[in-house]
């Protein structure tokens, strides 16, 4: 009825199970080798397809929950203020007020310092959501080469990260869970996917989602309020019951994470889906390209059956949390294909627009109608839409100068 991507949607519902779980469970491959939930999503699409929206039809439980934790602090914090400016007669006579800890645990713009300083004190996780991943992407290296850059890498593999600046009070976070989603233009993303990023590891972490869009027409079809409150109801649910019954701390207020393990039945399959994998890392046949990015989705594939075994027993559909189940992993294999169907798709989108911006390039002189000509010459079946953009006139024109060719 809202005319949405079922792709962008289904995104930003796996970042809305990454926040919720957090730091509450983890699973264990195996001895010495245990995984987090921590994503990170790029919804790639051209301006105008809905990224925004389609996520916000699907987050907005979370940012719910958020303002109401937003809210509660700031109430809390302003009767601790008042209460600090009370004599010592005063505060005996009224209940004694402790300084509250945020427990805000969805940022948007917030610096490096800012959302180490909230990480420290809500210890479960800090989603970072943003509508364009472009800025997030620039501040990768905003203050000095490599700093911020460190600091996210160490954060994806859920390793300790500490900050040494002088504006940050909480420098170091033991076990960061920062799940990152937004949207993000094709152009700007294969901009970014430079050979710097790529040996470094950084966009062999990124899940990227570019399902081909159509724009819907505006449809009569209406929900049913009772759908829209039952899925605003269960997120909320699902939240409340793994912060209040999974998240256990010790005495010094750190997480004690839950560790989940694979069942012998998940144990074969994983085994199966890592020798395909590694079979494929080895072969002469796949692009170098491709293959840095599937080491990382060895790590992810136990990622993602975690999310969905709890997300399963919460459903009463599989029989323990901390038991991944044979379907729970065969459905992170589907996930596991379909990001890296989505990388290829990407690189091929990215080959295509370099020729033709050389093409370009190399016909600058040239009418538009030559360029068009030229880019059929080289290539029968170039990309007419991607052509049209860089040209900035429409597919229809190209398709005139090509018939009048032919």
């Amino acid at each position: 009825t809202l005319n949405s991507s079922i792709d962008y949607m289904g995104c930003a519902f796996m970042w809305v199970l990454s926040v919720i779980i957090g730091n509450s469970i983890k699973v264990q491959v195996k001895t010495g080798w245990i995984e987090s939930v921590n994503l990170w999503l790029a919804l790639v699409g051209k301006p105008g397809v809905g990224k925004t929206p389609n996520i916000e039809n699907v987050i907005f439980p979370l940012h719910k929950a958020n303002s109401n934790e937003i809210k509660n602090y700031i109430k809390k914090m302003t009767a601790f203020e008042k209460y600090q400016e009370l004599d010592k007669k005063e505060k005996e006579r009224v209940e004694e007020q402790k300084q509250p800890k945020k427990t805000q645990f969805i940022a948007n713009d917030i610096t490096l310092e800012a959302l180490i300083d909230l990480h420290s004190e809500n210890k479960n996780s800090i989603g970072v959501f943003k509508d364009e991943l472009s800025g997030w992407l620039k501040d990768m290296n905003k203050y000095r080469a490599g700093s911020d850059l460190e600091f996210w890498l160490s954060t994806w593999s859920n390793k300790g990260v500490s900050l040494n600046r002088r504006t940050s009070k909480n420098a170091f976070i033991e076990s960061p869970i920062i799940p990152v989603l937004g949207g993000i233009q094709p152009g700007i993303l294969n901009g970014f996917f430079s050979s710097e990023n790529k040996d470094n590891g950084f966009v062999d972490r990124m899940l990227t989602c570019y399902p081909e869009v159509k724009i819907e027409e505006f449809s009569d079809a209406e929900m049913d309020e009772e759908v829209h409150e039952w899925y605003n109801s269960y997120i909320l649910n699902f939240y409340d019951k793994i912060k209040k019954e999974y998240l256990l701390k010790d005495s010094d207020d750190e997480i004690i994470s839950h560790v989940a393990l694979l069942s012998p039945e998940a144990k074969i399959e994983y085994k199966r889906i890592d020798k395909e994998i590694t079979a494929i890392q080895n072969s002469d046949v796949e692009n170098e390209y491709m293959k840095s990015m599937l080491p990382k989705q060895k790590s992810y594939i136990p990622r993602f059956a975690l999310m969905l075994n709890v997300l399963y027993a919460h459903e009463g559909t599989s029989k323990s949390m901390f038991v991944i189940s044979k379907e729970s992993m065969l459905a992170a294999e589907k996930l596991s294909k379909y990001f890296i169907n989505m990388a290829k798709k990407i690189k091929i989108d990215s080959v295509e627009v370099g020729e033709l911006k050389q093409v370009i390039t190399n016909n600058k002189t040239k009418s538009k109608k030559e360029t068009v000509i030229e880019a059929y010459k080289l290539n029968p079946d170039f990309n007419k839409k991607e052509l049209a953009e860089l040209l900035g006139i429409s597919r229809q024109s190209i398709y005139n100068m090509l018939n009048e060719v032919k």
